[in-house]
């Protein structure tokens, strides 16, 4: 089974005192005082200088520019922060996540910074969320597009998710939609 971000940040947070010698917030209290003003500059000292792993440097980097907290560790703040301008489309997104447990309770939910991800033994949909609808990506192979099943745009997902529905309103969550999740779940599962 594939890890969500917030579980890859936690083993990572856990094991870089391990692997560097300092804790992620010694590295942050570090890059403080360097006065560094550009990510890239960051992840540059601390790979370069300092010989960290991207991984290493990378979960350091975000720790420090989110305030010395984890970026992918509180869900509920992650699926927040998806409606931040936006706080009319969550009725929506709970009636899509609502129909997707509905047809399979096993499915996880993971809030991600830019979609929200669908999975069971790896990812098999996203959710976007934007200003006047929701993007519902799948993974759906090789499938030809057709009706209201849309080449993937704008989802900020995986390369696998190369289809799309748009949903607007409530009576888009439709048969049409739960077969599409169907598909794509069993793509994954099978």
């Amino acid at each position: 089974m594939v890890m969500a971000a917030n579980e890859m940040e936690q083993k990572s947070i856990a094991s870089i005192k391990e692997e560097t010698g300092a804790t992620v917030k010694a590295w942050s209290t570090r890059l403080k005082k360097a006065k560094f003003t550009k990510r890239a500059e960051m992840m540059a000292w601390l790979k370069g200088e300092n010989s960290m792993k991207h991984s290493y440097a990378n979960v350091v980097v975000g720790v420090h520019l989110n305030g010395g907290k984890p970026v992918y560790g509180d869900r509920g703040v992650l699926l927040d922060d998806q409606f931040a301008g936006k706080e009319g489309m969550r009725p929506l997104y709970e009636a899509i996540e609502k129909a997707v447990l509905k047809w399979n309770p096993k499915v996880s939910i993971h809030p991600t910074k830019t979609y929200v991800s669908f999975r069971g033994n790896r990812e098999f949909s996203v959710a976007a969320i934007k200003a006047r609808e929701i993007r519902v990506g799948l993974d759906l192979g090789d499938a030809p597009y057709k009706r209201r099943l849309e080449k993937a745009k704008s989802l900020g997902a995986m390369p696998r998710i190369g289809h799309m529905m748009v949903i607007c309103d409530r009576a888009d969550i439709c048969t049409e939609l739960t077969a599409y999740l169907k598909e794509s779940w069993a793509r994954i599962e099978g």
